[in-house]
């Protein structure tokens, strides 16, 4: 594929706008009360807006960027000279009033086919989760983060290129209600069933309370269509995200294949091309393997790009790229952290779920992240059989035996306990 070596120029104007409007509540608020003693009735309000407008480093300069006299909407022209140039603001969605509000409806004008060869254009929250319907904003304390990206893409064509410059006028808008019984905060909500084996091998915990612990299920609507599938939407807490406390890492119940297709008989490489003696060079062919950001819309990793470090800790891939994908591989780390070892049997039976620790299971385990300190040869899965990270000769090539189940990092303040 031939790049761009010849500087095009294009316009875009993107007006980013929330309306605000009230739906049942007021008509609610003043209805007729009639009360007897001595009783205050307290002031309601309603008050959504933006707040903290703030442009990301390395953004190209806006002209009349900011936010208006009301505070509800966000304008800002941009010019995009060359590939890789992009614009990037982040946002605060507030919520002063005393009444709880809950999106209504989102409008998006979106790009064409042929804009989107050479554009990219995104409007999520900041963990890269999806604006939509029913999400709720609580009252006087509540905030959402929303982050806006246009970007002129790199690896295209001359082809893909418009023929002249183009003037876009991109918006997004969000309306807000007041809150009632459909209002949704999260995107992962705590399970009400477990799964089983037969019945005689259960999976992970139902867990209680306001905190979680490793191995407590979850439903998480991962593709963004409103629903929190039992079945096939199932993923366990399994600790902390290292880099960042406020991410919670879920494992989803089973291998996948073609990213999201759960399977126990699909196996694939760590790194097909490996070979002794060769360079680190990541989780390669796993991560081709992953469910992409559009078949699971409404996750995101914390950052596309990560260190990856082998079991003793040395980094042995720098700013290794996941980028396109809305999960990674599971750490050795990770893994020791939610067991206590490196053994997961018994009280982690939930890392073993469509494993060979189930006997109609024909995929012996799943590939982690992390390679071996000793070789580039040898990477760490878990291993059904032996229940433990790590069984064999654990050749990073090797077709016939590991699988790819994603793992997703979630906001907490996103998790339903």
């Amino acid at each position: 594929m031939r790049r761009v070596n010849r500087k095009k120029q294009f316009y875009i104007t993107l007006v980013f706008v929330l309306v605000l409007a009230i739906g049942m509540g007021y008509a609610f608020l003043n209805s007729t009360l009639n009360i007897t003693g001595n009783t205050t009735i307290k002031e309601n309000t309603w008050d959504v807006h933006f707040e903290n407008f703030n442009v990301t480093n390395g953004s190209v300069t806006a002209t009349n960027a900011g936010l208006d006299t009301n505070s509800t909407a966000v304008n800002y022209t941009i010019t995009l000279q060359k590939p890789g140039d992009f614009y990037e603001f982040t946002v605060d969605v507030v919520n002063e009033g005393t009444i709880d509000a809950m999106v209504s409806t989102v409008t998006n004008t979106g790009l064409t086919y042929d804009q989107s060869k050479y554009l990219a254009y995104t409007v999520t929250y900041s963990d890269g989760s999806m604006v939509a319907p029913n999400q709720l904003l609580k009252a006087e304390t509540g905030f959402e983060t929303i982050k806006v990206r246009v970007e002129y893409k790199k690896n295209i064509t001359v082809s893909d290129l418009p023929n002249t410059n183009q003037v876009l006028t991109l918006s997004f808008s969000a309306n807000y209600v007041q809150a009632d019984g459909s209002a949704v905060t999260a995107i992962c909500k705590r399970a009400s069933s477990l799964h089983s084996y037969y019945g005689a091998i259960t999976f992970g915990n139902l867990g209680s309370g306001n905190t979680i612990n490793s191995g407590d299920a979850f439903d998480c609507d991962v593709n963004g269509d409103g629903v929190f599938n039992a079945e096939n939407e199932r993923f366990y807490y399994v600790t902390s995200l290292s880099t960042n406390s406020n991410y919670a890492v879920l494992i989803y119940y089973s291998n996948v294949s073609n990213g999201v297709t759960p399977t126990t008989s699909v196996t694939y490489a760590y790194d097909s091309n490996a070979v002794s003696g060769v360079n680190y060079n990541g989780p390669q062919t796993a991560k081709n393997n992953l469910p992409t950001t559009a078949q699971w819309k409404n996750v995101s990793l914390s950052s596309e790009t990560r260190n990856i470090i082998d079991e003793l800790n040395d980094v042995k891939v720098n700013n290794f790229s996941y980028q396109g994908r809305a999960a990674r591989l599971l750490t050795y780390q990770e893994v020791v952290a939610a067991c206590g070892s490196t053994s997961i049997y018994p009280q982690n039976q939930f890392l073993l779920e469509n494993t060979k620790y189930v006997s109609d299971s024909y995929v012996l385990g799943y590939w982690l992240e992390t390679p071996r300190h000793m070789s580039a040869y040898y990477a760490w899965p878990v291993d059904g059989i032996n229940k433990q990270i790590g069984g064999g000769v654990d050749h990073a090539n090797d077709t016939s035996r590991y699988g790819v189940r994603p793992a997703i990092e979630v906001l907490k303040s996103r998790i339903r306990y």
